[in-house]
């Protein structure tokens, strides 16, 4: 039991120093002071949510408090990486859609932290990074699909 919970310790201390090192390369190669979290929702409409969302579902997704969420929302809309069309009949909600300089922004992200990315796992075989993939994936299924949330 003490080698699981140390396992599982080294696993997610592992995880969180990973997503620290990837979010201070990712804000260094944003243009216009874009953060991870504003990366983030761009990122969500480019690679899970092709289609317009409300405020609420993408506050829901990250798991944030609305407010945050709507004003990370607001910072995208005023530098045109998404729209945000107000729905009839609803002052508190929105829908949020993804614009294309939103999608150029991201492939400029993406494009310019590669090759970083690649480097770091060059020796870890093919194999190894999808299972670890397939691994994390299940993870963040699971916590997404608990009944807290």
């Amino acid at each position: 039991m003490e080698d699981m919970k140390e396992t599982l310790l080294g696993l997610f201390t592992e995880i969180a120093i990973l997503e620290h090192l990837v979010r201070v390369r990712e804000e260094r190669y944003a243009t216009g002071d874009l953060t991870t979290g504003q990366f983030g929702v761009l990122n969500y409409f480019v690679l899970n949510h092709p289609y317009p969302d409300s405020i609420a579902g993408i506050a829901w997704c990250f798991q944030e408090e609305e407010d945050y969420t709507r004003s990370k929302i607001q910072l995208l809309a005023d530098r045109g990486f998404v729209s945000v069309t107000p729905v009839s009949g609803s002052n508190d909600q929105a829908m949020v859609m993804i614009t294309d300089a939103g999608r150029e922004m991201h492939s400029n992200v993406v494009a310019n932290i590669g090759p970083d990315i690649e480097m770091a796992v060059a020796e870890i075989p093919q194999p190894d990074l999808e299972t670890t993939l397939r691994t994390l994936r299940n993870i963040r299924l699971t916590l997404d699909n608990l009944p807290d949330r």
